[in-house]
């Protein structure tokens, strides 16, 4: 067996707190729930059950026009709410076409909203808008990510009869305190992009026999006042109560386009750079189908213009499902259930020489794995996986998504973990110009079974770190092409943490409408 290797930690991969200041990565999204007040009367958040939604204008309009609502919040005493902030969504939908959309949401700040949504199919609609976080949930669960010290980050280590467990953490002196020893494992070496360190385990364990690493929920909510604690814990209807209808009617020049216009520019030549700052929803669902709206995507896939592609998903299993799919795609009737996402996966389809690889993401992965982690993480090197294939990586397409396992980081940490990350991507183009990289930003969803979810894996999240993505990117908006998730998960309303496969195959040909150069 080769010996282990000694970690070595680079001085300039510590966290540079007035670099990511400069940069002002989290600021927007952040800003109307930095207030740090905490409620103390639950009955005076929003309550969806008691708010009312009225149309603004006419119910019924033309194809590819808008439909406007006026959204009125009231809190716990049937009062109407002063102030904004809470978290709102919109969408129209048609079961029976399998037809979804979502709207914007614009918060006057007096407890107001307007939602705007366009009329994308002809025929029926229902709207729905939901309460989906009050603004007392959303400041907490700021607060939260912004003094969270990774308190109850445990590192397993075991070898034959031997167990133990200490604390862990991507900051030194913390886990020194937590775990009251005064030696660490150092795995900044593995991981790469985040500095990560983990108390050193007793007696003739070692750092080597690491297995696994957990958390302890209780310590990231502890602390939370009463009222915080009642509006996380309570049973909450998000659904604002509405019987509202709108019809669209086919346009006058074209009575027989039942859905609006889709643009003719392929997505494999639209200005990506636009991709990084939407401003309104990107696509929509019909008959299943996601629909882009700024560029023209594929619509039917058969592996010929990914021919002698290699394809490296690096990411967590979300990012997994699209591989899975892929491959079920490309080869039908292949058995690709692959047990879980901890290892590194290759698959070769051979009627398009096609190489698939999917490599899970660096330290740290909250769950339980019964295997040596450290060796995982030695061999997971993204910057290393890339560089070892020959060529400028004209044959190669990089799919990146860091978001689920480190959704309760201390913002300033994920900040400087998209900061490495973003250098090892400067230092991948550098030796492979030609390669092509795709990040899937963060979708939504509501995972209600777990206790105190809107603290805990609250999706809103997802737009600060979208936020963050974009300010620490800047300068490389036209090599790196953002995938919007959010849409298609928030006009589908998806509850799962993992978005279902109807989503999964439509965001995939999404990528794959970006990645793709149209048939000649």
């Amino acid at each position: 067996m080769a010996p282990y290797p000694s970690p070595v930690v680079r001085a300039d991969r510590q966290t540079n707190r007035n670099q990511l200041k400069s940069l002002d990565v989290y600021k927007d999204p952040m800003e109307i729930y930095k207030s740090g007040v905490r409620c103390n009367d639950s009955l005076l958040a929003a309550e969806a059950t008691r708010s009312a939604i009225y149309i603004q204008g006419r119910s019924s309009v033309v194809l590819g026009e808008y439909f406007c609502f006026s959204v009125v919040l009231y809190n716990g005493y049937g009062n109407p709410k002063v102030i904004g902030g809470d978290h709102l969504r919109a969408r129209l939908f048609n079961e029976r076409l399998k037809a979804y959309t979502p709207g914007t949401i614009l918060d006057h700040g007096n407890g107001t909203y307007t939602a705007t949504v366009q009329a994308l199919w002809t025929g029926q609609a229902q709207l729905q808008v939901e309460v989906l976080y009050t603004k007392e949930i959303m400041t907490t669960a700021v607060r939260l990510r912004s003094t969270w010290d990774f308190d109850g980050i445990k590192a397993i280590y075991m070898n034959k009869n031997l167990s133990d467990s200490t604390a862990c953490g991507p900051d030194y002196k913390t886990v020194l305190r937590h775990s009251k020893i005064s030696k660490v494992c150092d795995f900044s070496y593995w991981n790469k992009t985040q500095p990560w360190f983990c108390g050193k385990p007793k007696g003739k364990l070692s750092c080597k026999h690491w297995i696994t690493i957990t958390r302890d929920w209780a310590n990231f909510t502890k602390g939370i006042s009463l009222c915080e604690e009642e509006l996380c814990k309570s049973d909450r209807t998000t659904t604002i109560p509405s019987h509202i209808t709108v019809q669209t009617l086919p346009r006058t020049d074209n009575k027989n386009k039942t859905t609006f216009q889709e643009a003719n520019i392929p997505c494999s030549v639209y200005n990506n750079t636009k991709l990084w700052f939407k401003e309104e929803p990107t696509g929509y669902f019909y008959n299943d189908r996601w629909i882009l709206l700024h560029c023209k995507g594929i619509e039917h896939f058969d592996g010929q213009c990914l021919r002698n592609k290699t394809i490296v998903f690096w990411g967590d299993s979300t990012l997994f499902q699209w591989c899975i799919y892929l491959m079920e795609k490309l080869c039908p009737g292949g058995k690709y259930a692959f047990s879980g996402w901890s290892k590194i996966k290759k698959c070769t389809i051979c009627k398009y020489s096609i190489n698939i690889c999917f490599l899970g993401h660096n330290i740290p992965v909250f769950q339980f794995w019964k295997k040596e982690l450290h060796s995982f993480f030695l061999n997971n090197s993204l910057e290393d996986f890339i560089n070892a294939r020959s060529g400028k990586g004209t044959d190669l397409l990089l799919v990146l998504n860091l978001y689920l396992h480190i959704q309760q980081y201390h913002l300033d940490y994920y900040a400087a973990h998209i900061l490495e990350l973003r250098r090892i991507i400067e230092l991948i183009f550098d030796r492979k110009p030609n390669i092509q990289v795709f990040i899937k930003l963060p979708h939504t969803y509501r995972r209600m079974a777990v206790r105190e979810w809107q603290l805990r894996i609250n999706d809103y999240i997802g737009f600060i770190y979208t936020n963050i993505l974009r300010k620490t990117f800047k300068g490389l908006y036209k090599k790196v092409t953002v995938l919007d998730q959010m849409d298609a998960t928030i006009a589908r309303r998806s509850i799962k943490l993992h978005p279902p496969k109807t989503v999964v195959g439509e965001m995939v040909n999404q990528f794959l409408s970006y990645a793709c150069k149209p048939n000649k």
